[in-house]
């Protein structure tokens, strides 16, 4: 893990919070935005668009419709998956939500080398968070928002750590035996 120094930024990554009243400037925005945009997406369809939020008065309503999403974060992103937008309209239908997701997290991880914090709050595909992000965000019906992105500086510390568990790993083919200690199987849930 050494020769790999760059991977303390993922572990570093931590769901942040709490966050101080300092707004995020301008460049970080941008940056993130287009670290977002810098993530892979199948056949480079790029089925995203981005809405970003600053206006405490939206950002307000947000809070009050979202039961998972109350952080007082000074910016929030929703990452909205826009398949009639994407380069490749037929794989971009297909797979907008792992591209999303990893625009999500090419942002998550810009925020921790921005000095920033950050927190993912599923939207889709529970209904009612998609409705309510919706009407608060005014996004048609063409567009559905994914996740919501809260961002700011933390007001609080996390230490780096790995979730590492070598019992979720598997070489060659998977090994049931192995998986049988830690899981259930999904007839058993």
């Amino acid at each position: 893990m050494d020769s790999f120094s760059g991977i303390d930024l993922f572990l570093k990554r931590r769901s942040i919070r709490r966050f101080s009243d300092q707004p995020v400037e301008i460049e970080k925005i941008q940056a993130l935005l287009e670290a977002a945009m810098a993530a892979p997406t199948a056949t480079n369809s790029q089925p995203w668009e981005f809405i970003v939020i600053t206006e405490p008065e939206t950002l307000k309503a947000l809070r009050s419709k979202m039961v998972f999403g109350r952080y007082s974060a000074p910016l929030v992103i929703c990452v909205c998956g826009s398949p009639g937008k994407a380069n490749n309209l037929a794989v971009g239908r297909m797979f907008w939500e792992q591209d999303c997701s990893a625009a999500t997290e090419n942002i998550l991880l810009a925020a921790v080398s921005l000095g920033l914090g950050g927190v993912w709050v599923g939207v889709h595909p529970v209904t009612p968070f998609v409705a309510a992000v919706r009407s608060v965000l005014n996004i048609p019906g063409s567009v559905i928002p994914l996740c919501l992105v809260y961002l700011g500086y933390p007001a609080e510390q996390k230490p780096a750590r790995t979730q590492y568990d070598e019992h979720r790993v598997h070489w060659q083919v998977y090994e049931v035996d192995k998986s049988r200690a830690k899981n259930k199987t999904i007839n058993q849930m």
